[in-house]
């Protein structure tokens, strides 16, 4: 009975190493878990706060973008409207350039019609003239 005592002993010895060492590892389990679950928030919130900024960048970005196409907008009415302007001034110039070639035409034409009959009325004294003379001769 004394042997049996004594095995029931050392089997109970063994089975509380056993214990704890069993606890011992449950216990680095269960740190490890709570690390594991500490560092599954700490990339949560990292991507919580990525995505906020994310979000925030994207706002800013079509803020911007809008502005731009806003001032590009005003740009090209402005470029659009200086240059019916311009050609505006351009046709007016042109019609009053026309204008004074024409006018300057028909000033030579009328100066070369007066020169044409005075070369005439010359040119009729010449040979009234040559006439006169040979009627002399």
């Amino acid at each position: 009975m004394q042997s049996t005592m004594q095995f029931i002993v050392e089997q109970q010895a063994q089975h509380a190493v056993l214990m704890h060492k069993y606890e011992e590892r449950v216990g680095r389990l269960e740190d490890a878990f709570v690390t594991l679950t500490e560092l599954a928030r700490n990339a949560d919130e990292r991507m919580d706060s990525a995505d906020k900024r994310m979000d925030s960048l994207d706002e800013h970005l079509k803020t911007q973008i809008e502005s731009l196409h806003a001032y590009l907008q005003a740009q090209s009415e402005d470029f659009y409207a200086r240059l019916a302007a311009s050609k505006a001034d351009f046709d007016a110039r042109l019609a009053a350039s026309r204008e004074e070639f024409d006018r300057h035409l028909n000033e030579s034409t009328e100066r070369g019609r007066a020169i044409d009959q005075r070369l005439d009325k010359l040119s009729d004294l010449g040979k009234r003239d040559v006439r006169r003379r040979n009627e002399e001769l």
